[in-house]
């Protein structure tokens, strides 16, 4: 992985977790989503006003559609995700799926093929998510995270990693064969987040409340979500999904410390020892490919 490429996750992982932040210090997370694709549609239309829409085919189209689709899931689950738990609980296991999910599905769907020290980094980045996920650093609360499936708020998060997984192949898709990333930006963001339009008629009552109450966060929302995915595209123009899904995973030693320090959820040596093992992951990562 180029030094650009890991520049460009990097401060796409500082975006990304500071707009998961965000999102959950809101009051009706859906509606607090639904209103970022609100303002970021208004916001990311010159992308689409600038771009010459009559030379796509079928193809293109398709694969707006398809990114559009799998975002409006994960939107959904996140955000009954951030409704029942923490940050530092929910954002750990909804990214720390995808890097173990990605380079196997990447292998069979895509041809794509891991060195040795990216095979190395991508387990220090699951040993680290599994780390910051324990509720102490002993060997008692070893297997807790399992148990911890059995909640709600951890099955969303899951939810959540699954379909992050799969929209990251679908991205790879889409850029690799073409599909210009400004523009598919624009449709699996924000129009993606208007996709969640029907769950909210049936809730219309909230709509004014969150908007009014979330003041600035909701167009601070909107910019650092599509502009987080845009690096994020740029950086699979060059780079194998494979290393860059992992990578990713800065987002959640960026997530822990917001949910730690900001949010007052806590710091434990297992999350800075898991923050360590992610960094060192990303390292290797950025060696091997």
């Amino acid at each position: 992985m180029t030094a650009a490429a890991l520049l460009l996750i990097t401060v796409s992982a500082l975006m990304h977790a500071s707009w998961n932040y965000l999102t959950k210090s809101s009051r009706d997370k859906l509606v607090f989503l639904w209103a970022t694709g609100i303002e970021g549609s208004l916001f990311f239309l010159p992308l689409l006003l600038w771009t010459d829409t009559g030379s796509w085919s079928a193809r293109v189209w398709l694969g707006f559609g398809l990114g559009a689709g799998l975002r409006a899931l994960y939107f959904l689950s996140l955000g009954a995700a951030y409704a029942r738990g923490d940050l530092s609980i929910v954002y750990p296991v909804a990214r720390g799926i995808a890097p173990v999910l990605v380079p196997l599905a990447a292998a069979v769907l895509l041809g794509e093929r891991l060195s040795a020290a990216g095979g190395l980094g991508v387990a220090a980045v699951t040993l680290g998510v599994y780390l910051v996920h324990l509720p102490a650093l002993n060997v008692r609360d070893l297997f807790v995270p399992f148990t911890r499936l059995r909640a709600v708020p951890t099955r969303y998060a899951a939810v959540t990693g699954v379909l992050t997984t799969t929209y990251s192949l679908a991205d790879k898709w889409n850029i690799g064969d073409g599909v210009p990333p400004l523009p598919y930006a624009y449709f699996t963001i924000p129009v993606a987040a208007l996709l969640l339009t029907p769950a909210m008629l049936r809730r219309p009552r909230r709509a004014v409340p969150e908007w009014r109450e979330s003041g600035w966060r909701i167009p601070a929302v909107a910019l650092l979500m599509t502009s987080s995915y845009l690096l994020v595209l740029f950086a699979l123009q060059s780079t194998q999904v494979s290393y860059v899904a992992p990578s990713r995973e800065l987002g959640i030693v960026f997530g822990t410390i917001l949910g730690s320090v900001v949010l007052h959820e806590g710091a434990a040596p297992q999350r800075i020892a898991g923050s360590g093992v992610i960094v060192l992951g990303v390292v290797l990562l950025s060696l091997g490919s």
